[in-house]
């Protein structure tokens, strides 16, 4: 099990009970803290987490960040993968095996519910309208997206490892970024990358920008000036680029960021004067007809009137997803406990429809939350918003009770981000299906290995 690191820097008594909702405050201490010094906030790791198999893991986790790209860009330069993610999928779960960590994430309930959720997705496999179809996505989902959160509770087992994994995160976020610039283009009206591995799709190149951009905002918070420029300058071109893309969903939920980092965020000052030339040069790059399609996101569709073609297919869009949306929450009623089958939601609907003569589109719920309760049931549905609750609540936690350590700024700067991160996900995902994906484990993964580094003083609801 974790300790405490007794810095005598510090003085020896704590506070005992914390109300939630103040931060913490910090200690007095008896002389100016030793660059070494460390808060009993910030726990060592065990050492049985600690071994060769769990440094060589994390290493090469860090590369997996970063590998997807260099397959794009192998394909498009020298037309064959560079199969660096390829050796990484086999050898990880080798080494989580072997890194005497492969329950650590089940020490916390967040790894708890995550595995329930798996358990109970493969309960749902034999109440599939399509059996083989269900079996095939999930044996591509478990290694490529559900184990990430285990991946995260197993190797990132210090705040040191956190730090280190998250700027591994934003470089390939700053290659993203190279990939939109070289390869981008913008089809009927939406940008997108043609011919990508990962983002022909402009609600899923987005949804990766907005997530980008509050990890670029972890930038903003370093001391090194070039830090924050590197930061600022992520933030602007990946927020142009997310306009361009004309994606209702992650607009709204940028809007949403950008009041609760008002509202609520560390050095607004700050914030704002990076914020306001970032938003402005955004808009004034931006073309107007991407702002003409996000605007209808706020009108019903038979009060639009069709001003070009591009409406048109943003109208039909709206209307379908609405009939989507409906149709999931039908079959989310109907089929309460394991749904029509995970993955299914579009071969059941086809089917309905067949039955009664009429004419269905092969498409998905476009909402990852009926997505989960149509195909999985209640039961998953409950525990898949469990997973983002408390994600959110914990990272939240963290931010506010942090906010008057100095000497923890980065750990305040780093759950802030989570936070963020997360909030534009849970809104994002309203609009887009995405249940199965690596996003959700990725982002859940990495506040789980804050909350086992951390104190629970921190981000319990009762710290003692």
């Amino acid at each position: 099990m974790s300790r405490f690191n007794t810095s005598k820097v510090l003085v020896k008594t704590a506070p005992t009970a914390l109300d939630p909702g103040v931060p913490i405050a910090p200690p007095a201490v008896s002389a100016a803290p030793s660059p070494v010094a460390r808060s009993p906030l910030i726990l060592d790791p065990a050492p049985s987490d600690v071994s060769l198999m769990q440094r060589v893991g994390f290493g090469l986790f860090c590369v997996l960040m970063l590998s997807g790209f260099a397959n794009e860009f192998a394909m498009r330069a020298f037309h064959v993968k560079a199969y660096v993610s390829t050796v990484s999928w086999v050898l990880l779960p080798l080494l989580l095996a072997l890194s005497g960590n492969l329950l650590r994430g089940l020490r916390d309930i967040t790894g708890r519910l995550w595995f329930l959720f798996l358990a109970w997705i493969v309960l749902a496999v034999p109440f599939s309208v399509w059996k083989g179809g269900s079996v095939t996505l999930l044996l591509n989902y478990l290694p490529h997206g559900w184990i990430l959160l285990f991946y995260c509770s197993s190797f990132l087992i210090s705040f040191r490892h956190c730090r280190r994994f998250l700027y591994f995160v934003i470089a390939s976020n700053f290659t993203l970024l190279l990939d939109c610039f070289l390869f981008g283009a913008v089809n009927d009206g939406r940008f997108d990358i043609p011919n990508s591995i990962f983002f022909t799709n402009a609600n899923d190149l987005a949804l990766q920008l907005l997530i980008a951009i509050t990890q670029f905002m972890y930038l903003l918070y370093q001391r090194q000036v070039w830090k924050q420029a590197a930061g600022a300058i992520g933030i602007l071109i990946a927020l142009i680029y997310l306009l361009r893309t004309g994606s209702r969903g992650a607009f709204l939920a940028t809007l949403i960021l950008v009041l609760v980092c008002i509202a609520i965020g560390r050095n607004r000052t700050r914030l704002l004067i990076i914020g306001v030339p970032v938003a402005i040069a955004a808009l004034v790059l931006v073309p107007s007809s991407a702002f003409h399609r996000l605007s209808l996101i706020a009108l019903a569709p038979e009060t639009i009137t069709i001003g070009e073609s591009t409406d048109i297919g943003a109208v039909a869009s709206q209307v379908q997803r609405m009939a989507l949306f409906r149709q999931s929450l039908t079959y989310a009623l109907t089929h309460p406990l394991f749904g029509v089958g995970p993955g299914q939601f579009a071969v059941a609907a086809f089917g309905d429809a067949e039955k009664t003569g009429t004419r269905a589109n092969w498409l998905g719920t476009h909402n990852s939350y009926t997505q989960v309760a149509s195909e999985c049931g209640i039961p998953a549905f409950i525990l898949y918003v469990s997973v983002i609750g408390i994600a959110l609540v914990s990272s939240f936690r963290i931010f506010r009770r942090t906010s008057r350590w100095a000497e923890h700024a980065d750990l305040n700067a780093m759950a802030f981000c989570y936070f963020c991160a997360t909030l534009a996900y849970a809104i994002a995902t309203f609009f887009f299906h995405i249940a199965y994906s690596s996003y959700l484990p990725g982002l859940a993964g990495m506040v789980l290995a804050l909350r086992l580094c951390t104190s629970p003083r921190l981000w319990s609801s009762r710290p003692q």
